[in-house]
Formats: C-alpha cells, structure tokens, sequence
C-alpha cells in the first residue's frame, strides 16, 4: 500500500465518522423537537422518560445494532461485552434496573431488606453480570487501547471521551442534593442546569461508543 493509498482510507475512515456523529446529532435535535412539540405539554425534555433520555436509550441500540452489522461475524463472541455494555446502558437509561423491585437492583438495601429470596437472587445475578461486563470492557479494551495509541488509531479516543463523561455524569448527578449533604446549598438555577449538563453527556455517551466502533473496525487513524 502506497502513502496516498494510506492517508486515503485514513481520510475514509474520518468521513465515515463525521457522518456518523452529524447524524447522531440529529437523531438527538430530533427526538428532543418531537417531545417538546407532541409529548412534553410544558416540561422539560430532560425529564424522566422525556425526549433526551429516550434518545439516550436509542442510542445504545444503535451502537449494539452498529457492532452486528460491522464486526466479524468470528469475534462476536470475544467481543461480546461490548454490545451487552452497551444493552445494560440501554436498560439503566429506560430505568429497567428499578422496574421489577422496589429499590433497584443495584441497590444494597434490595438485599438487606425484606425483599423475597427469588428477587435478591435474581437481582444478584443481573448486577454480577453486569460488574463482569463492564470489568471485561476494561481488561480486555484498555491493552488494546494503549496499542492503538502507539499506532496512532482514533477510536481509544471515543472510548477515552466516554468514560470521561460516564464519570462526570454520575458526578453531578443530583447534585444539589450532594453538595446538601456537606452544608453546602446551591441555587435552583445551578443544580438545574448541572442536570441539564449531565443528561447531554449521558446523551453523549452512546455516541462516543458509535464512534469508537466504527473507527476501530474502518482502521481510521490521525
């Protein structure tokens, strides 16, 4: 392969990307504008179940429909954990982990309360399987990520971005109520707009992982 050849599959592997991400973009404008017209009757789109969230939710699938349909059909099963990490975002957006029990499935008091025996079984097994996942995402991708760095691949950048934002995201969420806890009041104004910062980065979120993917299997580099 010549060096034009190089820097020409290198430039298809970014235009594939900013295609994808103008069109997760507007997959976001649009379900945001379709709840606020028809579904939001005055509230927020960042409300429970509003229009961000279930953007949010759909994203996941599109990143696990997007692993199926570019990935070897011979490493799904080494590469499993990706789309289920991504199936388990997908069902903690739509609020799946609180729709069969009381507290939520990974939450402690589930298991040191009352609740019956087949539930804290149950409940048990879902949240191991999704510690193993996301365990699994990180042994299995951070070597192969610091070898693409060397390598100079883009994609341990998205992948990179979105831990940054699952981080920050669950950092400020409910953040009023945390910063409470150590006497210190925010205004409404602040803790509403810290809401409003973490809802776009989990929105974000899926969207990095679309990226990674494509970039890892299109070999785009920089």
């Amino acid at each position: 392969m010549t060096k034009q050849q190089g820097r020409s599959d290198a430039d298809g592997g970014i235009g594939y990307l900013l295609k994808a991400f103008l069109l997760c973009l507007t997959l976001i404008f649009g379900f945001i504008a379709v709840d606020l017209v028809f579904f939001a009757q005055g509230a927020s789109f960042k409300r429970e179940g509003g229009g961000l969230e279930a953007v949010s939710a759909v994203l996941y699938g599109v990143a696990t429909a997007l692993f199926l349909a570019v990935a070897p059909r011979r490493v799904w099963v080494s590469l499993f954990h990706v789309p289920a990490v991504m199936i388990l975002f997908a069902l903690r957006e739509l609020d799946y982990d609180k729709a069969f029990t009381g507290s939520g499935i990974l939450s402690l008091r589930l298991y040191s309360g009352d609740a019956p025996l087949a539930t804290k079984l149950i409940g048990g097994a879902v949240a191991a399987f999704a510690v193993y996942v996301i365990l699994r995402n990180a042994w299995r991708g951070t070597p192969a990520a610091f070898r693409a760095l060397r390598n100079k691949e883009i994609w341990p950048w998205f992948a990179i971005l979105a831990g940054v934002l699952v981080v920050g995201s669950k950092s400020i969420d409910g953040l009023g109520r945390k910063l409470l806890e150590f006497g210190i009041a925010i205004s409404d104004d602040l803790d509403a707009t810290a809401s409003l910062v973490e809802e776009v980065a989990e929105a974000f979120i899926p969207v990095c992982a679309i990226l990674a993917i494509l970039a890892y299997f299109k070999g785009a580099r920089r």
